[in-house]
């Protein structure tokens, strides 16, 4: 039994152990309630630089070699889905507050196939950069909304190459009942936005101007981490700097934590207070296309907001308004989506990199199965070649009475004994006549047999 045990307990290491190894070549792994900071200056933060320029669009950084932008943040060739590859990007690290850890620069980026840059559904990429080799780090990513007591939205920016210190805004009040009115994408999918219209302010050309934030953390007190990324606004005016009345929407990362990682080919790591809390797994996820037309009349805008372009939506005038002249999909695109979009081109050993995470998976558990076999097959051995050879009580006990000498004389048959018939008609010659020392000897041998059989 306690065999049966050990192999229980080995059994179910061994399951969780290959289960685990498998999330993680998955894309994603989850960790409960270890973070490194409770406070939001204590979390580093990313800027994307583009063309030698700082943008208002935030990363989510994941390590010191990977982050999520907005996809709608990035330059696109003209009429098309297709990244532009002339375009040149930086990665610049804060530590959390002022502090600048480096500026990096970008390796690969790569959008959402499934990307909308007209409505701006999946409005997600990934960034890969070179990070640095001297310290290595990692953010989580927060994914479960049901551990969260609260949200902070967070606004960092860049001012003269230097960081300001963040914006920080709770969400006191929800989602306002406007933002699915302004926006049918969010209607469509409120399970993958945060809406508030709620924003900081920024001096530009003399005015001030509404400034949405860039991040936004989901809050277990004391634990934070990141769960979404600025996405768009549709601003009840002509331009941000004209209006009071904003709503921003900040897309959900949970729901692309396979995606990335399978990108990146590199683990993601969400942080959840609930170890039953099972995440999206599916790296083909996308939102509902959105139906209907908002209607609250406003300007959408998204991107890198440092540009003034944006399109004015309402329930009659989407189609009335000129599309913007540039090609980028940073401030706004109205160019039709690509029949089969695509992006730009990663190296070959990193789209074979998920797939060495799998086989590397599927031979460890081979192997952990081939050694739980074998251990059995050891204590099976073992039990059988200890186990005594069969007897029942008869055959101990006449042994026994051999070993004591119990039976030195044996039964004495008259001289018409036939053994063919039954023994009880066997006349046995009388103890009478033996010699006075046998009886004697047959006496004590009488005793003891009847010592052994009690």
């Amino acid at each position: 039994m306690r065999g049966i045990g050990v192999l229980s307990r080995l059994t179910v290491g061994l399951s969780l152990f290959a289960a685990s190894l498998a999330t993680a070549a998955a894309g994603q792994h989850t960790v409960v309630k270890r973070l490194e900071t409770s406070s939001v200056l204590g979390m580093k933060g990313g800027i994307l630089v583009k063309n030698g320029t700082p943008t208002t669009c935030e990363l989510a950084l994941v390590s010191n070699k990977l982050a999520f932008v907005a996809a709608n943040c990035l330059e696109y060739k003209p009429n098309s889905n297709i990244l532009d590859d002339s375009a040149s990007y930086q990665v610049m690290v804060s530590d959390g507050g002022t502090g600048n850890v480096g500026t990096f620069s970008v390796e690969s980026t790569e959008a959402h196939p499934k990307y909308n840059p007209i409505t701006f559904a999946n409005n997600v990429a990934i960034v890969k950069f070179s990070g640095g080799s001297d310290v290595q780090w990692k953010n989580y990513i927060a994914a479960n909304p049901s551990d969260w007591s609260n949200e902070f939205y967070v606004k960092r920016s860049v001012s003269g190459g230097s960081w300001a210190m963040p914006q920080i805004q709770d969400s006191t009040g929800g989602a306002p009942a406007e933002c699915g009115k302004a926006s049918p994408l969010y209607a469509s999918n409120t399970k993958d936005f945060m809406c508030t219209n709620k924003f900081t302010t920024t001096n530009k050309d003399g005015k001030t101007c509404a400034s949405p934030f860039g991040t936004v953390y989901g809050v277990h007190d004391p634990n934070l981490a990141v769960a979404a990324i600025y996405s768009h606004s549709v601003v009840v005016g002509d331009s941000l700097c004209d209006s009071s009345t904003v709503y921003s929407y900040y897309t959900v990362l949970s729901n692309y934590l396979e995606w990335g990682g399978a990108v990146a080919g590199s683990t993601i790591y969400l942080y959840t207070e609930d170890m039953s809390y099972i995440n999206n797994n599916d790296p083909n996820y996308a939102m509902v296309d959105p139906s209907g037309e908002p209607s609250i009349s406003g300007l959408l805008v998204g991107g890198d907001l440092n540009s003034d372009q944006g399109v004015h939506i309402g329930p009659s005038s989407s189609s009335e308004d000129p599309a913007p002249t540039s090609s980028s999909a940073a401030a706004i695109s109205t160019v039709p989506i690509a029949e089969e979009p695509s992006s730009s081109p990663e190296p070959a050993a990193e789209e074979e990199e998920p797939k060495k995470n799998h086989l590397t998976t599927i031979i460890i558990i081979i192997a952990a199965v081939l050694l739980l076999l074998a251990i059995i097959g050891y204590i099976l051995w073992r039990k059988c070649r200890k186990r005594p050879a069969p007897t029942n009580m008869t055959t101990q006990y006449n042994d026994h009475q051999y070993a004591m000498g119990a039976q030195d004389y044996a039964p004495e048959y008259a001289d018409d004994y036939n053994p063919n018939r039954q023994h009880l008609d066997n006349r046995i010659i009388s103890r009478d006549s033996y010699p006075e020392d046998v009886k004697q000897r047959y006496s004590e041998d009488d005793v003891r047999n009847r010592d052994l059989i009690d």
